[in-house]
């Protein structure tokens, strides 16, 4: 039974619920009421009760509605009425409403069946008849006895007593209630002195011991005790009775194992009696019924053991079991797919397929207990009005009367188009788009969902099976299988299922469908419908293989009787053929014995060959056919067979020797006679030999004879163009030709191999072919072998035979041989001929003077039959020029190279056939005006029809007409001449225009009447901005927002309004402002249609405008900066400069009273005084400021630089390699006097990677890259020096991958270990963060920050002083590095510089070395006493041996750098201009013994003679001999890389920018010099 709820309403159906219906319960107020009802609910209720009258009391109805709203799956519902218990099964549909509100509505689908009766117990006779149970399912492994209904039909059983039922003492408060109570509580609980067993404390030990064996086994096991068999038991035995009623009852009443105990009394009786065990496996066992009231098969493995006391009385039996009913379903299934798979794999007709599944299932018949197979076929008419007509065949039956009413031979079914494809469209899902209430219901009823289900009990539904392409079951099947005879269980089946057989996804109509009744003792579970399933897969995929076997078996049937049809037609048309052929023979023979003229000679020449070629085509097609008849007997002679083939082969060797072959007849020498046909046998040779010939442009020919004891060969070897290997087999079948032989333009019929083995065959022998093509053979050995194998047999000489002997020897192979004389040589003919007249001028000149053939008009003519090009080429030579192709592929390159006026070409040709030349000609731009008149022999009007519709201008057949065939090729070429010259006319005018519009520099368009644009050139398409793959059509999209509803406007009035032009402006969205005049073409011209439009660019107009504005605007801006970087710049420099002016006035008072000191000093020498102490230490301060100065003026001017540079892009980096550590400590180094000064703490840490990896020398533009850090330490003491906790930190790190795209920190993820030392140039990221603990910056002032001339606000520069550029610079130099920059701060806290470059590794050293083991951190702390360049002592090697010339011309530098390279222990000269320097350099090389200069340090711009002058006329005298190699440094302030690079082109070895710093310059100084001396 099955009841459906809505809300809380329930409702019982058996079918579908109608839409309205729902819509109107959905709506409806929420109550406890009944609905819809089906036959079943119906009988239990009745038609008018109400679902109230099932619960007496409110407290049931509410525990049935808490269950059935509950989400969870909480079991079954057990309720009571009509003195029936059901078990009540729910699901539910929730429908939701609309938009993406919570479900509001959930459809319950409950289904139900009514318990068994069974023996009720007196507390259960006391339970009210409202009383609701809700219980759990059982574990789907031990499924639990159904007991039967009062309706259960029941086999005759003995009569028993039933034994007292044991009271059961109640549990305990709080005890939870089970739907099964274990056997050991039971057992503990059960009060046993009102039984026959007794107390238990008198039972045997024995009894004792087996219950403790049974209660701990993990099998089903029973003691069976006392005289009535009274069943203890374990709790796994209790899933396979009525637990807990069964426990201490007798095991003979009918709830227990009454049912099949007579089948197991007497084994019971032996086993006590003889006291020996009893055994079982799996054996049947029906014991339970299932709902319907049907035994179900069950299957165990039991035995019966005897238990006896300590006396040896006896106490009963023990009873272990084990079910095994799945494995013997499988087992008994497994074994019928085997056989069926078996069997099926040998049918091969449909027959076969539909008799081998009726062996195989009706050995099942537990499984199988009837089956019906139909096979499907479509109707002719598939399609009418929409619907489908299928028609079914019964094929097969089992268990199925003759000519039932349910088992028609015939049936027709009708489906529409749409519902056949439904199932491919949806599905599985398919049954569920009509109804959610049987789609829920099937689901919860299968066990897979791969079925549908049926409640019609008076048809099948095969309709339904066929259009879901699933399978169907029908519920109840009883009424239509009435009759059916038994052949299994104790009644017919109940139900059936409808298979379509094919796949579940198929979209094509089954082709078979079968009825399977199902087991009436099995329930269709998942397990048996697993099996169906694959039994469907079988049937399916072995009906496709037997369909396509047989289709396969029914085109073989048609070939043959085609075969038979056309050899029979050929021996008719041979007949038919040979009278004529001799009538024209005879009278052509005496025609050209005759007095004739050379030409008329050549002409019916030409036509006696042909005419001898059709005769011998003729006669094999007549020996063919008579040997396929059986009809032809050979008349064997004896022959000396090698005289024989060398008197033929003979006949060949004037048409060898013309193809410039090399000809080899090598015959063995044998005195035996061979037995042969020789009529038949020379056309064996010939045909080898003609073969052979034919198909060998360069090589050799051999025929070789050669005995062997029991046969003779006659090997026919060539080196021509061989057969394919996969062709080999196929060469002898009639007609076929092999591929090599069409693609060479060979001529043809393909039938003288097959006749040539057929007569072999004939004489009792076999034709041996071996061949290879040049592509198998790589080229170089190639060709084919064919060799009659002719066996050395006695035959029986007729009398007739030797009075018929052969007395035209050779007249066959004359023929062909005369024939291979007229083959072409290297298979092509490239003459062009003109007209020097010919036999038939005179037959078509009467005509002629009406042609206007031009003398250099020029027809291709293309066939493969040399005869019949020589004949048509004569008849056209007088009036045209005529070259020639023998297929189409040699006319289509000649075509191409030179296009004809006309081609006229066979049909069927070698290589490339008329219609494929056809198609070619027609697609190439060069040739498709070409006219083409094509010929053919075939009279199939659908060969004619389809030549024309390609492009052919005429079609004839074959025979022709001369002067048709010249009068049509007449009129196509004239046509054709006249098309081309219009056509070229016509493409000329077309290109002229095409070109005004496309080069012209107004935008043009031209529209439909309708306003579609069709045209728009380059130039519109640039106005508009419209992409070039983008419709034009889309031209409003492009148009200014304010413009383009008044464009729209205006373009609709030019369509459909009276005006002929109109004249626009507008703004496209590109920015381009343009001014269009429109033109309606229709009111121009009535013949024209649409609107032109030319489109002219004014924006300029504008432009300028706004260029001015942009201009003032740009002037202002860069007026401001300037001035802006005027003031900066002068403030920057003006304070240190006045700090330098005070220093140094300051030390130069000081140093005078110090001298005064001195000069006053006695004999007892100098005593510095306290004040005169203080007074230096305040010097070498003022010194250290001045130093100091120097350093921010020299950032200052690097700023500067750099951003000149940024603004003339001409900002570029090089790479050079450096140590990371050296060129940081030294970058820190430098400001570590100044964060001494005002007590700043400045730290260098490197991070864990380059600790871990070594990577501390990379490739990068170094000094861009100390510009970035000095310029952020530089900006960092400054906002930290007024701080109260002042301390900078500078971090470096690398890492081999690349950081995230929001930040500039390293990844913190730790990298995989690299292969350590990391190869030359992989691809490292450097990190650099210099954090302080300045006053911090607040998000306003971080916006703008990295903005050229930017410091956040107005207050910072008048506090800490800077010119805004030093951040901009950084961040485009970062940015040029590979990497970027970026700045977190705090107020109050500080600020943190965070950026990163991209870079590479450079060379691994050649000596590995150890990685630092020092901590990452490294504190540069400031030394107690004062930090000053001059004091730093630097490792320096000795370079006292260097001689130097300073060549500059300030003055104050010149002495300043003389005194500094003096005080390090060099020497010196100095020159005040170039060509001073030049002369102390001639000086120098004329007097001989003074010292040569180890280097010349020369400034750049100087007065008479500057560095770029100087250097070049010491080159050139270098050059020359007149100097030695010098050393030229150039000193300069421009940093300029356009400068470094003039400086270095004009001779300079090396450029230094000032400022330097000395001992750097020094070191390189050392450096040069030392690679000079090596060099040298």
């Amino acid at each position: 039974m099955v009841m459906v709820t809505v809300n809380g309403d329930v409702h019982l159906d058996l079918g579908e619920i109608p839409t309205t219906y729902l819509e109107d319960t959905l709506s409806g107020p929420s109550r406890l009421r009944l609905g819809w009802r089906n036959e079943q609910w119906v009988q239990a209720l009745g038609r008018d009760a109400e679902l109230d009258s099932i619960f007496d009391d409110e407290a049931s109805q509410d525990a049935f509605k808490d269950w059935l709203s509950s989400d969870e799956d909480n079991g079954v519902f057990r309720v009571e009425f009509a003195r029936q218990p059901y078990n009540l099964v729910k699901a539910f549909i929730t429908r939701r409403g609309n938009g993406a509100e919570p479900p509001d509505d959930r459809i319950h689908i409950i289904t139900s069946s009514p318990l068994a009766s069974r023996y009720e117990s007196p507390s259960s006779r006391s339970r009210p008849k409202s009383l609701v149970v809700p219980t759990h399912p059982p574990s789907p492994s031990t499924p639990t006895p159904t007991p039967r209904s009062e309706t259960t039909r029941e086999s005759p059983t003995s009569d028993m007593i039933i034994p007292p039922e044991p009271s059961i003492s109640p549990l305990e408060p709080g005890t939870p209630a089970s739907p099964l109570i274990d056997c050991k509580t039971l057992l503990e609980r059960t009060d046993w002195t009102s039984t026959k067993m007794g107390p238990r404390e008198q039972w045997s030990p024995v009894i004792e011991t087996m219950l403790e064996v049974i209660m701990r086994s993990p099998t089903q096991d029973a003691l069976w005790l006392g005289e009535d068999f009274q069943m203890l038991y374990n709790d796994n035995y209790a899933h396979i009775v009525d637990h807990p009623m069964m426990y201490g009852r007798s095991a003979k009443v009918k709830e227990a194992w009454g049912p099949v105990w007579d089948s197991v009394y007497h084994l019971i009786q032996r086993c006590l009696e003889e006291g020996e065990p009893c055994y079982r496996e799996d054996d049947l066992l029906l014991y339970r019924r299932g709902p319907s009231g049907y035994w179900v098969e069950k299957y165990h493995t039991w035995s019966f053991i005897p238990l006896f006391d300590e006396q040896g009385r006896p106490l009963g039996l023990f009873n272990p079991t084990r079910e095994t009913t799945p494995s013997v379903l499988a087992r008994r299934r497994q074994e019928s797919m085997r056989d069926l798979s078996e069997n099926l794999l040998i049918a091969r007709t449909l027959k076969e397929y539909y008799t081998s599944i009726v062996e195989v299932l009706e050995k099942n018949p537990k499984d199988v207990p009837f089956l019906l197979c139909y096979s499907v076929e479509g109707d002719a008419e598939e399609h009418n009005r929409g619907l489908h007509q299928l028609n079914l065949t019964l094929e097969s039956t089992i268990g199925v009367p003759e000519d039932h009413p349910a088992a028609p031979r015939k049936l027709n079914l009708t489906i529409g188009n749409e519902r056949s494809t439904m199932r491919a469209s949806y599905g599985k899902q398919v049954a569920a788009l009509s109804s959610p209430t049987l789609s829920a219901i099937s689901a919860l009823s299968s066990g897979t969902g791969r079925v549908n289900y049926s409640y019609d009990k008076h048809s099948w539904p095969i309709l339904k099976a066929i259009t879901s392409r699933q399978a169907v079951v029908i519920d109840d099947c009883t009424e239509l299988i009435r009759g059916f005879p038994l052949r299994q269980w104790e009644a017919l089946p109940e139900a059936a299922i409808i298979i379509p057989i094919c796949s579940e996804t198929s979209t094509e109509t089954p082709h078979a469908v079968m009825i399977l009744g199902l087991n009436l003792a099995s329930p269709l579970d998942p397990v048996y419908e697993d099996w169906i399933h694959v039994l469907r897969a079988h049937l399916t995929s072995s009906l496709g293989s037997v369909r396509a076997y047989e289709a396969e078996h029914q085109r073989q049937l048609e070939r043959d009787r085609m075969e038979r049809a056309k050899t029979a037609w050929f021996q008719g048309a041979a007949h038919d053929l040979r009278s004529p052929l001799t009538l024209v023979a005879g009278p052509l023979d005496d025609t050209l014995r005759t007095a004739l003229t050379p030409e008329q000679r050549s002409a019916l020449s030409l036509a006696q060959r042909n005419l001898a070629r059709v005769q011998r085509l003729v006669n094999a097609l007549l020996d063919f056919s008579r040997i396929e008849a059986g009809k032809m007997t050979g008349r064997f002679l004896p022959v000396d067979l090698g005289r024989f083939v060398g008197e033929l082969a003979a006949l060949f060797k004037p048409a060898v020797e013309r193809r410039k072959l090399t000809y080899r007849v090598s015959i063995e020498p044998h005195e035996g006679m061979v037995f042969v046909d020789p009529t038949l046998f020379e056309t064996v040779v010939t045909n080898l030999i003609s073969n052979a010939l034919k198909y060998t442009q360069k090589g050799s020919v051999d025929v070789i004879v050669k005995y062997h004891e029991q046969y003779v060969d006659i090997a026919i070897v060539d080196t021509g163009i061989g057969i394919p290997k996969a062709e080999l087999s196929a060469v002898t079948d009639r007609f076929h030709r092999a591929t090599t032989a069409l693609t060479s333009g060979t001529e043809g019929t393909g039938i003288g191999l097959a006749l040539t083995k057929e007569i072999i065959r004939l004489h009792g022998g076999d034709l041996l072919i071996t061949s290879q093509t040049p592509a198998e053979s790589g080229g170089s050995t190639h060709g084919s072998s064919f060799t009659a194998r002719i066996p050395l047999i006695e035959r029986q000489v007729m009398e007739e035979n030797e009075h018929g002997r052969n007395t035209n020897f050779g007249a066959y192979g004359k023929q062909v041989v005369e024939e291979a004389m007229h083959w072409m040589v290297g298979g092509s003919s490239d003459i062009e001929t003109e007209s020097n007249g010919s036999g038939l001028e005179g037959s078509l000149g009467s005509r002629g003077e009406s042609f206007l053939f031009d003398r250099s008009d020029l027809l291709l003519l293309v066939d493969d039959n040399t005869d019949m090009r020589h004949y048509v080429k004569r008849i056209f030579s007088p009036y045209c020029k005529v070259i020639e192709a023998a297929n189409g592929q040699q006319a289509l390159e000649k075509a191409r190279a030179n296009p004809p006026d006309l081609i006229l070409s066979d049909l069927m040709m070698p290589v490339m056939n008329g219609h494929q030349l056809l198609n070619a000609i027609r697609s190439d731009p060069a040739t498709r005006m070409v006219p083409m008149v094509l010929l053919s022999a075939a009279t199939d009007d659908e060969l004619r029809l389809g030549a024309l519709i390609e492009g052919a201008e005429d079609f004839m057949l074959k025979p022709f007409k001369p002067k048709e065939l010249l009068a049509r090729v007449h009129l196509h070429m004239q046509i054709g001449k006249k098309r081309a010259l219009l056509e070229a006319l016509y493409a000329q005018r077309e290109r002229e225009l095409a070109i005004l519009s496309d080069f012209c520099p107004a935008g043009i368009i031209r529209s439909d009447a309708d306003g579609t644009i069709i045209y728009g050139n380059d130039t519109y398409r640039a106005y508009t901005g419209i992409p070039a793959g983008v419709d034009l059509n889309r031209w409003p999209d492009y148009v200014d927002a304010e413009t383009r509803e008044v464009l729209l406007v205006a373009w609709n009035e030019v369509l459909y309004g009276n005006k002929r032009e109109t004249t626009r402006t507008w703004k496209w969205l590109n920015g381009t402002t343009t001014s269009g005049t429109f033109i309606r073409l229709d009111m121009v011209d009535s013949g024209l249609s649409g609107v032109m439009g030319c489109l002219s660019d004014i924006s300029y107009q504008e432009e300028r405008l706004l260029e001015a504005e942009r201009r003032r605007i740009e002037a202002e801006e860069s007026k401001q900066q300037q001035e802006l970087l005027v003031d900066l710049t002068s403030h920057e420099i003006r304070t240190p400069v006045s700090a330098i002016l005070q220093c140094s006035s300051l030390v130069k008072e000081n140093l005078v009273v110090l001298q005064e000191n001195l000069r006053g000093a006695g004999v007892d020498g100098f005593r510095a005084e306290p004040r005169l102490l203080t007074e230096l230490e305040e010097d070498i301060e003022a010194l250290e400021s001045i130093y100091q100065c120097g350093l921010v003026q020299e950032r200052i001017a690097n700023d500067v630089l750099s951003l000149a540079r940024i603004q003339l892009d001409m900002l570029t980096m090089h790479d050079f390699e450096m140590d990371l550590k050296k060129e940081a400590r030294k970058i820190v180094s430098v400001f570590a006097p100044e964060a001494k000064m005002k007590k700043i703490d400045l730290e260098l840490e490197f991070g864990e990677n380059i600790q871990r990896t070594g990577t501390t020398v990379l490739k990068t533009d170094h000094v861009r890259l100390q510009q970035i850090v000095t310029n952020l330490i530089s900006n960092a003491i400054r906002f930290t020096a007024t701080s109260a906790t002042r301390v900078i930190t500078v971090q470096y790190e690398v890492s081999f991958v690349p950081p995230a795209d929001n930040t500039c920190a390293p990844p913190t993820e730790r990298e995989a270990v690299l292969e350590l030392p990391v190869k030359e140039d992989t691809p490292v990221w450097l990190f650099i963060a210099v954090r302080d603990t300045g006053p911090g910056l607040g998000p306003a002032e971080q916006a703008a920050l990295f903005q050229r001339f930017s410091q956040g606000n107005k207050m910072i520069h008048t506090k800490y002083g800077g010119s805004g550029l030093g951040l901009f610079i950084c961040k485009r130099i970062s940015e040029l590095l590979g990497g970027r920059i970026e700045m977190t701060s705090q107020l109050g806290v500080g600020s943190v510089f965070r950026f990163f470059i991209k870079s590479r590794t450079a060379a691994p050293p050649a000596v590995p070395q150890t990685l630092e083991q020092s901590t990452a951190a490294l504190t540069l702390s400031t030394p107690s006493s004062t930090l000053s360049p001059a004091r730093v002592a630097v490792p320096e090697p000795s370079t006292s041996d260097l001689h130097l010339l300073v060549v500059e011309d300030n003055i104050i530098n010149q002495t300043v750098l003389k005194r500094q390279i003096i005080k390090n222990g060099l020497t010196c000269d100095v020159a005040n201009h170039g060509q001073e320097a030049l002369d102390l350099l001639y000086h120098q090389r004329a007097s001989g013994d003074q010292r040569p200069y180890d280097a010349i340090l020369m400034d750049l711009e100087m007065p008479v003679m500057d560095g770029l002058t100087a250097v070049k006329h010491i080159r050139q005298s270098e050059n020359n001999g007149s100097l030695d190699r010098q050393l030229v440094i150039a000193l300069t302030g421009n940093a300029r890389q356009g400068q470094i690079d003039q400086a270095l082109a004009a001779g300079m070895d090396d450029v230094v920018i000032k400022p330097y710093k000395l001992k750097d310059l020094l070191a390189k100084l050392r450096n040069e010099v030392e690679q000079r001396k090596l060099n040298m």
